[in-house]
């Protein structure tokens, strides 16, 4: 549970887009379950919502918290039938007041209400005033903001201007429009004779008629005003919003729709009794709201979650900088190549897994296009409890890992599974030594004037080195590029970056050690050139072919330029000064090795061969190699 809760904490945190979109959910499905509650409040739905309200709380807390963090799996799968379950109930339970909802779903008030006209109410109060001492039954809904030209439609359209006479005469018992309800808008009588729609028997007091239900059921199906009158005992009474006020004097009524038919209505009934009512209201109505709000998000937030695979390097450190973390899958590591900087192997091994995630939808489509173009970074930092030696981890650790890092945790994602589901690792003890610096000239031989450092730190495996390996003298090289081949000899010369290698020479190995790491990686040096190869153009390369070659083949030069190739040599000065072209021989042979096998020879073939270098002149040593290519053209008379 806790995990849950962080996780949408890091969420709202991590992203700056995340907390502003949440918020809009929230005001705009709070907006939604206030009206409902509204529509639903002092019906006979309050009690079904009441128990759908603790049912959501209840299954949410004890599914998707319990079952995600427990695995729960069958648990998961009921609560997604109870939610269907609920939903079918739902439609039972609030069977009225999802009929009442849709015919006010085009409701919105863009103004309160509209002032009638006095003479209107005056006629209302007048005509109440009659049929009240004479005990004659009136039912009259006032139009307000809801359309009800429906139920008009089925009664007597008469569309005649409203008076206490016209009135009257509706309503008195001989008159055939008199059984049931009048609609009035603005100042017009609408229709007579209009069948309203009766509200159920339950939800108000049994003494009383069908008047007084169809009046409740039109003020609760429409935002309609409608009054009544009682036709036992000539009892004045108004219907709003699905509740009956009874007993109202002609003032009492005057007062009433004055202030419920304002552009602005004030409360229905003053006191200071009613003052604290009107704040306990709204909390009352925000102690549903807001958590039946909160739990509706999550569900939805749930419910809109997705699944994605995706590619994951889990950096291995250890927080013991001596202790040196190594994979020991090599196959995994080659198909994921991470590049390792020159002159350094303590970079931090990566182990690639592909990881299958659940979460939010909106988590999971930015996750996969982060990791597009390259997987997702982490790093796991070993604790100091893992000491040298070799290590494996199963599934359902490496699960704990990747969930608990970061880029995960603040996603509020989920891991539900890893590939590979193993991982193998070895923890080393490192050991740093000095070693001496060796510059590579390679052919250019060279004075080393200064070396800044003069020396440089290796780190090495400590079960590389033998018992007292820490006083051994290790040499190191550093590795010129291209630097020194336009170098003359002549004054010294600075290289500022000269970078050092990783090889280690030892004096008790025949093979140097690599080094995880060497400290600086690159050096100052100092040097004078004292002597460069020296190059011979235009040494002639001659062609030899061997007798069983003549016989089945044409060989012949691909280009003459090749032929004439330039040849690098070294020496003492002096006999490379006197060194000319003919003082070396070049030549190529063409042997039977190299012919394609018998009854294979068809079309040309084309060689490229070696050629073999030899100084007349002792005391010089060739650095070059050089090759031509030939073409072997069958003979067409030759040996099949």
């Amino acid at each position: 549970m806790e995990r849950t809760l962080f996780g949408f904490l890091y969420r709202l945190g991590s992203d700056a887009y995340v907390l502003p979109v949440v918020l809009v959910e929230l005001l705009l499905i709070g907006l939604c379950v206030n009206w409902v509650v509204g529509v639903l409040q002092g019906t006979r739905g309050t009690r079904p919502l009441r128990g759908v309200l603790v049912i959501l709380i209840v299954a949410t807390v004890a599914v998707r918290v319990l079952a995600a963090r427990y695995e729960l799996v069958r648990l998961d799968l009921l609560y997604s039938y109870v939610l269907f379950g609920l939903a079918f109930i739902a439609l039972v339970a609030f069977q009225p007041e999802l009929r009442r909802a849709v015919i006010r779903m085009g409701d919105v008030r863009f103004r309160l209400g509209s002032a009638p006209q006095s003479q209107v109410v005056a006629a209302l109060v007048k005509s109440a005033g009659y049929l009240s001492r004479n005990k004659f039954g009136a039912l009259i809904a006032i139009q307000r903001q809801v359309d009800l030209t429906g139920w008009a439609e089925n009664g007597t359209l008469l569309n005649a201007q409203v008076s206490a006479n016209l009135l009257n005469s509706i309503f008195y018992p001989g008159s055939p429009l008199h059984d049931l309800g009048v609609i009035i808008h603005d100042t017009r009588v609408v229709a007579a004779n209009c069948q309203f729609p009766s509200a159920e028997s339950d939800e108000l007091d049994a003494a009383l008629g069908s008047r007084h239900l169809a009046a409740v059921g039109m003020s609760y199906e429409t935002d309609a005003l409608v009054l009544v009158v009682s036709e036992e005992t000539g009892v004045v009474s108004l219907a709003d919003g699905g509740k009956l006020t009874r007993y109202l004097s002609l003032d009492d009524l005057t007062e009433e729709l004055n202030t419920r038919l304002a552009p602005r209505p004030t409360a229905l009934s003053g006191g200071s009794g009613r003052q604290g009512a009107r704040f306990r209201r709204p909390l009352a109505r925000l102690a549903v709201v807001v958590p039946l709000t909160c739990v509706i998000w999550y569900l939805a937030d749930q419910a809109t979650s997705s699944e994605a695979s995706v590619k994951v390097r889990l950096v291995l450190r250890h927080e013991d900088t001596t202790r040196l973390v190594e994979l020991d899958t090599p196959a995994t590591q080659a198909a994921w190549p991470r590049p390792t900087p020159p002159g350094d192997a303590l970079e931090a091994p990566a182990a690639p897994f592909t990881v299958t995630l659940s979460g939010p939808v909106r988590a999971i489509d930015r996750l996969r296009f982060e990791t597009t173009n390259q997987p997702l970074q982490m790093t796991w930092s070993l604790p100091d409890d893992y000491a040298p030696g070799r290590f494996s981890l199963g599934p359902r650790e490496i699960r704990a890992i990747i969930e608990n890092q970061r880029e995960i945790g603040a996603r509020g994602l989920r891991v539900t599974n890893v590939d590979p589901r193993e991982l193998q690792f070895t923890v080393v003890q490192t050991a740093v030594l000095p070693v001496r610096i060796v510059p590579d000239t390679g052919r250019v031989r060279a004075v080393i004037e200064e070396i800044r450092p003069p020396e440089a730190t290796a780190t090495l495996r400590a079960g590389d080195l033998p018992p007292g390996g820490e006083r051994f003298e290790g040499t190191v090289r550093a590795i010129f590029g291209n630097e020194l081949a336009d170098l003359k000899p002549g004054p010294a010369q600075v290289f500022e970056h000269v970078r050092l290698d990783r090889q280690i020479m030892v004096p008790y190995r025949s093979q140097p050690l690599t080094a995880l790491r060497v400290e600086p990686r690159d050096v100052r040096i100092q040097l004078r050139v004292v002597a460069l190869p020296k190059r011979i153009e235009n040494v002639p390369v001659a062609l030899l072919v061997s007798p069983e070659v003549f016989e089945r083949y044409d060989v012949r030069r691909s280009d003459l330029n090749e032929w004439r190739i330039s040849v690098e040599v070294q020496g003492e000065e002096a006999i490379l000064d006197d060194l000319r072209a003919t003082d070396l021989e070049a030549f190529v042979r063409v042997t039977p090795d190299m012919l394609p096998p018998i009854g294979q020879a068809g079309e040309a073939q084309l060689r490229t061969i070696d050629v073999t270098i030899v100084p007349k002149t002792r005391g010089v040593t060739v650095v070059s190699t050089r090759t031509v290519r030939v073409n072997l053209v069958p003979r067409t008379g030759g040996t099949p």
